[in-house]
């Protein structure tokens, strides 16, 4: 049975010359991550196998390097442990450390092999500590390409820097600025003005839409209830005399009738039956005036719509 079986996994197990070993190795090397500790105890556990010392794998040493700093003072008891005292110089050694500069895997290995060359002459014991070399990892780093310069001549230099600040050149820029910002403004008006209109186009359609249904409204309202109104096919015959002489004649759509009633009037665009009357072929508004001179006495019935319909 090897001496690290023999004892339990403890931070405790630790004689006191192998607490000293610890923190001399903590005090030289300054250990601030994962892979500094790693290096200090292997260093740790050679030493242990030259001097019949049990070993402690793993993060026993760290562990045993942290319960000394976590050390807390005993009831009655006003002194404080040396190795106490020692621990938390080397940890404010190692804050300083840390402080002052950036390790990288490369420093820690670096660091290593000076310390396993120092070894021989440390104060550790009186036996000499063989220390292996430790492989040393290089990373590839990536670098940037350096940027590709070209080098004017001195003919040209002078020739671009003469265009560049040529009087003439420059106003010719400031003349195409100004005409560039002169229609960028022009331009954000007529879309303003555009907009405007739209708008406005689009209230005076609504105001229109509501009058034509309120007229259409009326128009009913006046033919509902009248008995003696004259209709044909959906449309009214309305007569209009005037006091000078002559009348006149007009159809109306009236859809009181209608089931559909919300709908708006359409042109009366069907076929007339025999019984619809006729309109004069020179009446093209659905209107036919007959002057105080013309006494034929008839009302002549034109069609709502200009197009012609079949008798």
């Amino acid at each position: 049975m090897t001496a690290c079986a023999q004892c339990p996994a403890s931070s405790s197990n630790f004689s006191k010359k192998a607490t000293n070993v610890v923190l001399d190795l903590a005090q030289k090397r300054l250990p601030t991550g994962p892979k500094a500790w790693d290096h200090l105890t292997k260093a740790f556990n050679r030493w242990a196998v030259r001097n019949s010392e049990p070993e402690h794998p793993g993060k026993l040493v760290e562990n045993r390097y942290k319960h000394l700093l976590k050390h807390k003072k005993p009831t009655g008891d006003p002194h404080c442990p040396d190795e106490v005292k020692r621990a938390h110089r080397i940890e404010v050694l190692i804050n300083q450390s840390a402080d002052t500069r950036e390790l990288s895997d490369s420093d820690v290995a670096s660091a290593a092999n000076d310390d396993n060359d120092n070894d021989d002459n440390s104060s550790l014991s009186d036996d000499s500590v063989e220390i292996l070399a430790s492989s040393t990892k290089r990373t590839a780093n990536a670098r940037r390409a350096p940027p590709l310069r070209r080098h004017l001549n001195a003919p040209e230099l002078v020739d671009k820097l003469s265009k560049v600040f040529d009087p003439a050149v420059q106003k010719a820029r400031d003349k195409d600025r100004a005409e560039r910002s002169f229609q960028n403004t022009h331009m954000l008006a007529l879309t303003g003005q555009l907009r405007d209109s739209q708008a406005s186009n689009d209230q005076l359609y609504r105001e229109h839409a509501a009058l034509q249904s309120q007229i259409y409204e009326l128009e009913r309202s006046c033919f509902k209830n009248v008995s003696d109104v004259v209709r044909v096919n959906g449309h009214v015959k309305c007569k209009t005399v005037y006091p000078e002489g002559g009348r006149c004649t007009t159809w109306i759509p009236d859809h009181s009738d209608d089931e559909k009633e919300n709908e708006a009037p359409i042109a009366f665009t069907s076929r007339l039956s025999h019984n619809t009357p006729r309109f004069d072929s020179s009446s093209t508004w659905g209107l036919d005036v007959v002057s105080s001179t013309t006494n034929t006495g008839v009302d002549l019935a034109p069609a709502p719509s200009p197009s012609r319909t079949e008798g």
